[in-house]
């Protein structure tokens, strides 16, 4: 049997749902400000990896974890590489966002996500590999993204660790890449990031599998990153393991209109490729990707409209451009009738098939979390938080970046509803020692 951990395992987990992230990243920042200030620390506001033992995530919200896990960086370090990653990755010409559209159906060139991972990897020292030998230097110990299969029959993880020869329930782990501790950081952020509409399929040489394509070919539905989660740390340590608090944070599913949008422009024209060795596009001229991207910021931009309630630079601990600020202190959505319900979503839940797990509402898969949970631990129930609006703001889901004022404007007014700050002083409760470590 695996040595137990020290103290009850903290996790954290981030949701997809496009290129989104601004949101997720404000929401963990104000429950990190909450921990300092409750502690009368408000100078000392811990990092992630202060503060979880396992962050875990897939798509845009595994590009997240490994950020914040295996980089070790801060909110507003994250938020600034999360820009740079979608500007670099954006098309940055018309001719290659054409190129992109019509041979892959899709709206990015994973080649330059490799190009941008492999720059930090240099710039932050963290070497190429995915194992993280600087482990010992923060609380988080595991790190590790989720990918779906292209034929949507299960999931395969990528950790930054090493699978112990003991592991306590072995059945429970899934399958890896071969030869894991050869793996590279920038494939991992390939493989979560793979989603039809956005990127080409992605492929890997698994240890049992073989070769691999992965593709979230469910895209808008929601993955349940939480059960996986669960179901890696029981493989690891067994269901005895104890549990301090399990937080879920994510962007929200996209808008009905977004993803309209989005199919259409990404649906139309030859068949994708399947592999992502295909001919590299010309590199834009300077002239036309200034052009590109004063359009894109004027045809992608949703006009303003006046809020019900303006929250204020006060309401801010992440450090935003100006422009930012003041593009978001005067913007709403206000298309509640345009918003996707949460409905389908994958899991683990024992002698469900695929199709039924497809199924469930996002009610059901927290009702199944919390089943599962109080099945093992007295009150178990209580230990899982979903910290995550319904829906996006409308505009956000192909990329948050050319839109963020919208999306600051509503993820402020979300933190300020009552239910949510009660939440966020419940799970703050349950990690006392925390700043004693940090």
């Amino acid at each position: 049997m695996k040595t137990m951990p020290e103290k009850p395992l903290k996790i954290l987990t981030i949701d997809g749902g496009g290129l989104q992230a601004i949101s997720s990243l404000l929401i963990l920042d104000k429950l990190l400000d909450t921990i300092a200030m409750t502690n009368k620390v408000p100078h000392r506001k811990p990092r992630p990896c202060d503060v979880f033992d396992t962050i875990a995530g897939i798509g845009a919200g595994g590009w997240l974890a490994l950020l914040l896990g295996r980089f070790h960086m801060d909110i507003t370090t994250c938020l600034s590489e999360w820009y740079k990653i979608t500007d670099r990755i954006a098309p940055q010409s018309k001719p290659e966002e054409l190129r992109m559209r019509a041979f892959h159906h899709c709206y990015y060139n994973p080649e330059r996500l490799l190009e941008q991972i492999d720059s930090l990897t240099r710039v932050y020292g963290t070497g190429k590999y995915l194992f993280d030998n600087r482990a010992g230097e923060v609380r988080t110990r595991h790190v590790f993204v989720a990918a779906l299969r292209s034929d949507a029959s299960g999931y395969n993880l990528f950790r930054s660790y090493k699978i112990p020869e003991d592991a306590a329930m072995s059945h429970k782990l899934l399958e890896g890449p071969e030869n894991p501790s050869q793996y590279e950081i920038l494939r991992a952020f390939g493989v979560t990031g793979a989603a039809k509409y956005f990127s080409p399929p992605w492929n890997e040489q698994m240890s049992k599998s073989g070769r691999t394509f992965f593709n979230d070919s469910k895209y808008p539905k929601p993955h349940n990153i939480t059960e996986l989660a669960l179901d890696e740390m029981w493989g690891l340590y067994g269901k005895e393991v104890p549990l301090s608090v399990i937080v879920n944070i994510g962007p929200g599913l996209p808008s009905k209109s977004d993803v309209k949008q989005i199919a259409q422009r990404f649906s139309w024209g030859l068949s994708p490729s399947s592999s992502l060795d295909a001919k590299r596009p010309r590199s834009p001229t300077p002239g036309e990707e200034e052009e590109e991207r004063k359009k894109r910021t004027h045809l992608e931009s949703p006009e303003p409209e006046k809020a019900n309630s303006t929250p204020t630079a006060r309401d801010l601990s992440v450090r935003f451009p100006q422009n930012v600020i003041d593009q978001g202190l005067n913007r709403t959505t206000g298309d509640k009738k345009q918003q996707l319900a949460r409905s389908n979503t994958f899991g683990s839940i024992k002698d469900r098939t695929v199709a039924k797990k497809l199924r469930r509402r996002e009610t059901e898969i927290e009702q199944d979390i919390k089943k599962k949970l109080n099945a093992i631990y007295q009150g178990g129930g209580k230990l899982y938080y979903r910290l995550a609006p319904d829906h996006a703001p409308q505009g956000t889901a192909r990329n948050d970046s050319s839109a963020p004022g919208v999306t600051l404007d509503a993820t402020l007014r979300f933190l300020k509803q009552p239910v949510i700050e009660i939440k966020i002083d419940e799970i703050v409760q349950k990690m006392p020692e925390v700043m004693s470590t940090t």
